[in-house]
């Protein structure tokens, strides 16, 4: 269960645009004196935006997402724990900031993971504090869905890559190229599917 002192902070957190903004002014910065792996995790930064620029450019919401969306009862905030580095969140932002820009009575609000371990405790992945994390809060502070990190398509390829000894860049390229392939679509049917139970 969420603090007040935590929801105050949620109900303060990034606008969607306020968390683009940090992300271009962050890409914006030298490379110039970083470590080995700052530099690793602001190429994956970099590639991110790419990332969601194709979403937005390529992805039209299928009829069912919408009708969801539209649906959607009980969660008046949608949070997104995330930060920039992370692939699966530039894979899910975009739909489901889609989905926030047509309910006026709907709030996104974005967290960064890493500033905000309490709130991150609180949806744990298996013991981790994997990301990103989409939840619905309702006017009280309750959750009313939680999804996140991946579709359970990719996480069980990952999974087996994983238990069959594969290196982390394999496990890592496939599940870029999984993506490329338009894997925000099995995105899109998870959120969808979640949306709908969370109003049923």
């Amino acid at each position: 269960m969420l603090t007040q002192e935590q929801l105050h902070t949620i109900q303060n957190g990034l606008t969607f645009d306020e968390y683009m903004e940090q992300w271009l002014q962050k890409n914006a910065l030298p490379m110039r004196g970083l470590d080995a792996a700052a530099r690793r995790m602001r190429f994956y930064s970099k590639y991110n935006l790419e990332r969601q620029n194709r979403v937005d450019e390529l992805w039209t919401a299928s009829e069912s997402f919408k009708d969801a969306v539209m649906r959607s009862s009980g969660a008046t905030t949608w949070l997104f724990i995330t930060d920039d580095w992370c692939v699966d969140s530039a894979y899910s932002l975009p739909l489901i900031r889609w989905g926030s820009e047509q309910r006026p009575d709907i709030t996104l609000r974005i967290l960064l993971k890493d500033d905000h371990p309490d709130i991150m405790e609180q949806y744990l992945t298996n013991g981790k504090r994997s990301i990103p994390k989409f939840v619905g809060l309702d006017a009280e502070g309750k959750d009313t869905f939680v999804w996140g990190p991946q579709p359970e398509a990719i996480r069980l390829i990952r999974k087996e890559l994983m238990d069959s000894g594969a290196e982390g860049r394999i496990v890592s390229s496939t599940t870029v190229d999984w993506y490329a392939e338009e894997g925000w679509l099995e995105v899109q049917s998870e959120l969808t599917e979640v949306l709908q139970n969370a109003s049923a």
